[in-house]
This record gives structure tokens, C-alpha cells and sequence, in this order.
């Protein structure tokens, strides 16, 4: 009964008019889009990748914890377990939320305060004793990994497929959408993040450097907070308002029976109820995984993303201290922190551009071929790096064509995964988003937290060599990875089918 009411409670807080959408066009709008899915989420996801990408980094400069090197191989590998079992919790929760604002932005303005606390709290360790230290570097990085992340990362990646199901609409912001993620892990954790470390690592001493990141990581948790208040007002989840207008006719036609018979009316309210509850989540993670295409993008972003994370920040900040301490060229003279966001800049700017054409070549040869080309590219790029991974002129021609390939991925593999949705709830006649939102933040936390932990184990151990380590996951990973996906992804094939789907859909709902 209590746990009833807390429902209740929660329930009616999401009908106050002061947390309603500031959008009202039943189409997405410009402002929508500049606001909610790129300004809002550039602002989080920019903290986000930062903290991800450099707390260890941080944390390596308190000597004695580097001397405890077991302590940073284990972090990132026993808070997998927390983080994986927080998103299954919370993609459940998301999927089972009904509010008058929608399943996921709840979630989102509810992350704000939970971003803004842990990411200040994992950067200002207390002067204590190194056990002390210890516990609080994993209780906190586990707040703002296991719980602050989850619930944003969750209902943020949700709101593409939930916006609308026009498939123009849903692609144009399917690439702006991945514009903020993009910048945050090229633009801000490879090339801004670089340059602060520059005058961060210039402090005389180790308690002034110390100072500085949680000036920085205070500055970009506040950025946070700004950024889940935009992107919950500023967004609108036009398909689960559908089901809404569903429920509210059944309860409406509940309530004309109950004029005229009550008991008879309790029963329907019952049976209403069962309805509006649909299928367990056991039940719905059985079905989803029955299908080859969900699985595909299953297995697309596990590889992916365990490449995204061998070449982000923090290996490749390690990189470019192993290749390039000292880089002359053009008659200037780099530091690694320097030619890492040369490095950056260089891979960014074809990512960059690639949000001009992506589109255009998606519509004309399809999105799944767009990302067997970006796979192709991605092989060719390692190549040429690795040909002479100590020559910087080589690196700028391998990071470009690297850089290019990343496109596909970034922007239009979201679009891919809107269409398996739309696919399932065709064939099932009911929508899997959360419990697929939690398989999806669960497989990219987990290969998160083993990807580092794998990369520090192995450059950790004295009798391996440095260099070696770091130009294998660096450059390597991704010839092997992006191999498989090439045969994996050729079996995508759900654009084919995807509009007759979605006129089933309608159908059923009675919108045609």
C-alpha cells in the first residue's frame, strides 16, 4: 500500500504545468533540436566523457596510489559489477514509468542534481590517509558511474527513438543527437581537455595541480546541471504520448461504466490495469533477444564502443606521452599534450564534416552500407598508423581516414536502433525500449569499466613493453573489431521492411 502511494506521488508530481515540455509542435522543431538533443546534451555529455576519460588520470597524481598499482587495475573492473546491475535497474524503471512528461525525461531533470554532486565529489579527494582515500575514490567515481550516469545515459539515449516516427525526422535527429557525444569525446575530451592539462600539469606543486582539476571538474559538473534542465525542457516524446491517449481512453471509458455499475466497473478497472501493464520485463527481454537484428546492434556496440574507449582520452593521452614526447614539425615544437590535440583536431575535423553528408549518403545507399564503409575506412586508418606509429606526419594521414570512418557510427547507428524498435513493436505489438536501453547502457558500462581495466593491467606490467601495449589497444583493436562487424552488421537488414512495419503500427492504434 505504501509503496502504491510513493507510486502515486511520483506519478502526480510529473503533472505539474511548470515541468511540461516547452515544445508543443507535434513535429520536432528547430528549437527542439538546438536546445534539447545538441546544446542540452553537448553540456552533459562533455562532463560525462571528461570524468570517464581522465579520472584515473587525476587519480595518478597521488604518488602513493600509483604505487599501489593493483588499485587502478581493480577500480574500473569491480565497479562493472554496480554500474551493470544499476543500468539493468534503471532501464527496468524507465520502462515501466508512465508519466503525463513521458517514460525517459523524468530521468533526465532527475540526474541533474545526481551529475552535479558526484562529479564535483570524485575530484575533491580529502587530505587523509591513503586507505581513506581509497574508499572515497571508489564510493564516489561508483555515485557518479553506477547511479548519475545510468539515469541520464538511459533516458537521454532513449529520446531519438521516442521523438517522433517519421524516419526523415528521426534521422536528421539521429545526427544531431550524436553531434554533443561526438564533441564531447573529440572536441572536449581530445582536443579542449589536452590543452587544460597544459596549464594544469604547469602547477609548481602537486596540492596546486590538485586544486586546479577540481576547479576545472567543478566548472563541467555545474555545465551539467545547466545541460539536463535544457534537454528535459526542450525535448518531447511523441511516441510514448500515443500510449498515453490510449490509457486515458480506456480510463475514461472505465469511468462512464462506473456510472452505471459500479462492481462491473471495478472489474474493468482491474482488467484495465493488466492491460496498461503489459508484459513482465522478463518477458520482454525474452522477445527482444528472439530477434537477430536486436542482437546485431547488440554486438555492433559492444565492439564499437571497446574501441572507442582503447583510443579515448586517457589511452590516448598515454599514447601520445609513449610516441611523441617532443614532436617537431611545420617549425613549431609539440609537447605530447599538445600533439594530442593536434592528433584530435585532425580525426575531428572529417568527423566534424561528416554531419554535412552523412545523410544524404544513408537516404541514397542505405544506413547499414554507410556503416560497412566507415568499417572498411576505420581498418585502412589503422593500417597506415601503425605502418610508423612513431611518425607524427604518418599519424595525421591514419587519424584522418580514422576520423572518417567514425562517422557512420556516430551519426546514423542510432537511427539503425530507432528502426530495431519500431521492428520489434511491429512484431511483438508492444515496445521493449527500456529493457533494450538497460541491455545497451549495461554492455557499454561493462566494456567500459573491462576496457580500462584490460589496458592498464597489461601497460602496468613492467615486463611488457609501454609502447607496444599502447599501439596495439590504440591502433589495433580496431582492425580486429571493426573486421567482425563488417560480417556481422551485413545481416542488418530491417531498413528494408521498416515503413510497411510502421504502418502496421498505426494501424493498430488506429491512426490510419
Amino acid at each position: 500500500m505504501k509503496s502504491g502511494k510513493k507510486a502515486g506521488i511520483f506519478h502526480d508530481v510529473w503533472k505539474m504545468a511548470g515541468l511540461n515540455s516547452r515544445t508543443d509542435k507535434k513535429k520536432v522543431t528547430l528549437r527542439e533540436m538546438a536546445f534539447g538533443y545538441f546544446l542540452g546534451p553537448l553540456l552533459v555529455l562533455a562532463m560525462t566523457s571528461v570524468v570517464a576519460s581522465y579520472y584515473l588520470t587525476f587519480y595518478r597524481t597521488y604518488d602513493d596510489i600509483v604505487n599501489q598499482r593493483v588499485f587502478l587495475t581493480v577500480l574500473p573492473l569491480i565497479s562493472v559489477i554496480p554500474m551493470a546491475l544499476s543500468n539493468i535497474v534503471i532501464g527496468i524503471l524507465v520502462g515501466k514509468t508512465k508519466t503525463r512528461q513521458g517514460k525517459a525525461r523524468p530521468y533526465i531533470l532527475m540526474a541533474a542534481p545526481l551529475l552535479l554532486i558526484s562529479g564535483i565529489l570524485v575530484f575533491c579527494i580529502p587530505y587523509l590517509s591513503l586507505g581513506v582515500r581509497m574508499v572515497w575514490m571508489t564510493v564516489t567515481y561508483n555515485l557518479f558511474a553506477a547511479i548519475a550516469n545510468p539515469v541520464y545515459g538511459t533516458s537521454h539515449y532513449l529520446m531519438v527513438s521516442l521523438s517522433t516516427r517519421d524516419l526523415d525526422q528521426r534521422g536528421k535527429l539521429s545526427v544531431v543527437a550524436n553531434i554533443p557525444a561526438v564533441a564531447g569525446n573529440g572536441l572536449i575530451s581530445s582536443i579542449v581537455m589536452p590543452l587544460i592539462l597544459g596549464w594544469i600539469n604547469s602547477a609548481g606543486s602537486n596540492n596546486v595541480l590538485q586544486n586546479r582539476w577540481q576547479m576545472v571538474m567543478t566548472v563541467f559538473a555545474v555545465l551539467a546541471f545547466v545541460g539536463c534542465v535544457l534537454e528535459y525542457f526542450f525535448t518531447r516524446e511523441r511516441i510514448t504520448e500515443e500510449d498515453m491517449v490510449e490509457l486515458e481512453g480506456e480510463n475514461r471509458s472505465v469511468a462512464r461504466t462506473a456510472e452505471i455499475d459500479s462492481k462491473s466497473a471495478a472489474v474493468q478497472n482491474e482488467s484495465a490495469k493488466s492491460a496498461s501493464a503489459g508484459p513482465s520485463t522478463l518477458e520482454q527481454l525474452k522477445a527482444a533477444a528472439s530477434d537477430t537484428y536486436w542482437w546485431i546492434i547488440i554486438i555492433f556496440y559492444l565492439l564499437y564502443q571497446a574501441g572507442v574507449m582503447f583510443k579515448g582520452g586517457y589511452v590516448f593521452n598515454i599514447f601520445c606521452h609513449e610516441f611523441f614526447q617532443e614532436v617537431h614539425i611545420f617549425g613549431m615544437t609539440l609537447s605530447a599534450d599538445m600533439a594530442q590535440s593536434v592528433l584530435a583536431l585532425i580525426s575531428g575535423i572529417p568527423l566534424a564534416a561528416g554531419m554535412l553528408f552523412i545523410w544524404p549518403l544513408a537516404n541514397c545507399f542505405g544506413k547499414k552500407n554507410m556503416i560497412l564503409a566507415g568499417c572498411v575506412i576505420s581498418i585502412a586508418g589503422s593500417i597506415v598508423c601503425l605502418l610508423a606509429p612513431d611518425n607524427f606526419a604518418v599519424m595525421l594521414v591514419g587519424q584522418s581516414l580514422k576520423g572518417l570512418s567514425s562517422v557512420p557510427g556516430a551519426y546514423i547507428m542510432m537511427a539503425l536502433f530507432a528502426d530495431v524498435l519500431d521492428h520489434l513493436e511491429a512484431k511483438l505489438g508492444y515496445r521493449v525500449d527500456g529493457i533494450s536501453m538497460s541491455v545497451y547502457n549495461t554492455v557499454l558500462t561493462v566494456v567500459n569499466g573491462l576496457a580500462v581495466a584490460v589496458f592498464n593491467f597489461f601497460y602496468d606490467n613492467p615486463a611488457l613493453g609501454g609502447k607496444a601495449v599502447t599501439a596495439f589497444f590504440f591502433l589495433g583493436f580496431e582492425i580486429i573489431a571493426h573486421g567482425i562487424l563488417m560480417v556481422v552488421v551485413s545481416f542488418l537488414n530491417v531498413e528494408k521492411n521498416i515503413k510497411a512495419e510502421q504502418e502496421l503500427i498505426a494501424k493498430r492504434k488506429g491512426q490510419k
